[in-house]
C-alpha cells in the first residue's frame, strides 16, 4: 500500500476479527479481515503512524550484535546462561558443558570454525527439540489444548508458529534463551489453539498461565540472540 514514509504490506486473512500491526524489519506488515475497506486500513496506518515511527526509531537505536565468530574465549548463551567457549582437539567430534565452559573436541586437520559452528547448532537443536517437546506437552496438559504435531526449525524473523490445523514450528535460537521465555513461547503458540489471532481474549488466555507476558514479550524484542 502507497502513500506512507514507510513500506506497507497488507495481508487479508478469513481468520482475524480485528486489524492489526507489525514491524518486520523496514517493512509494516498489517493483518485485517478480508472485509475491511482500504480507506479503513489507511485511516488505522494514519492514526498508529507515531507508534510506527516510535518503533522503527527504537529499532535503529539497538546495538548491532557481533557476528560469532566459534572461537575460544567468546560467550554463548544457553538457556539465559553465558558459557564460555572451548575449543580443544580431539579425534572425535564432541560437545558438552564442563566448569562454566562450553567444550567442543574436533579434529585439528579440519576446518575450525565452520566444524564447530556446525557442531554448536546441532548441539543446540537436539536439545531445543528434546526441551521444547517437553515443556509443549507439559502447558498442553495444564491449558487443555492438544496440538496435532511439534517442529522444530530455523528460522529468520519469527520464533515459532501455530497453523489452523493445530500444528506447532518453533525456532531452534529459543533455547539460548531464559527458561522463562521459552515457557511463554510454548504458551503463547498453545494458546491459538483457543483462539487463533492476538485479540484481547487471546492475551487473557496467555495471562492465565504467563502474568508477565509482557515482560517477556519485550524482553524477546530488545535482547537479539546472536548465534
Amino acid at each position: 500500500m502507497e502513500g506512507f514514509a514507510f513500506q506497507v504490506e497488507v495481508i487479508r486473512t478469513d481468520r482475524k476479527k480485528s486489524a492489526s500491526i507489525q514491524l518486520d524489519g523496514d517493512l509494516v506488515k498489517v493483518r485485517v479481515p478480508k472485509s475491511l475497506s482500504d480507506k479503513r486500513i489507511r485511516e488505522l496506518i494514519a492514526k498508529r503512524t507515531p507508534w510506527i515511527q516510535a518503533k522503527f526509531k527504537e529499532q535503529s537505536e539497538r546495538p548491532v550484535p557481533k557476528p560469532k565468530e566459534y572461537v575460544s574465549g567468546e560467550f554463548l548463551s544457553y538457556l539465559g546462561k553465558n558459557y564460555r567457549l572451548k575449543v580443544v582437539s580431539g579425534i572425535n567430534p564432541s560437545i558438552k558443558l564442563e566448569n562454566g565452559d562450553l567444550v567442543v573436541a574436533i579434529p585439528e586437520e579440519k576446518q575450525q570454525q565452520n566444524m564447530v559452528k556446525h557442531l554448536l547448532e546441532n548441539w543446540y537443536r537436539t536439545r531445543a527439540e528434546i526441551l521444547l517437546r517437553e515443556k509443549t506437552e507439559r502447558f498442553s496438559k495444564i491449558i487443555k489444548v492438544s496440538p496435532r504435531s511439534v517442529f522444530v526449525g530455523n528460522y529468520k524473523s519469527r520464533w515459532g508458529a501455530c497453523s489452523s490445523k493445530g500444528d506447532i514450528t518453533y525456532n531452534w535460537k529459543i533455547i539460548l534463551t531464559p527458561h522463562r521465555i521459552v515457557d511463554y513461547l510454548v504458551v503463547h503458540e498453545l494458546c491459538h489453539l483457543l483462539e487463533h489471532n492476538h485479540s484481547p481474549r487471546y492475551w487473557r488466555h496467555v495471562e492465565r498461565y504467563v502474568p508477565d507476558w509482557r515482560e517477556c514479550r519485550e524482553w524477546l524484542k530488545s535482547n537479539p540472540v546472536v548465534f
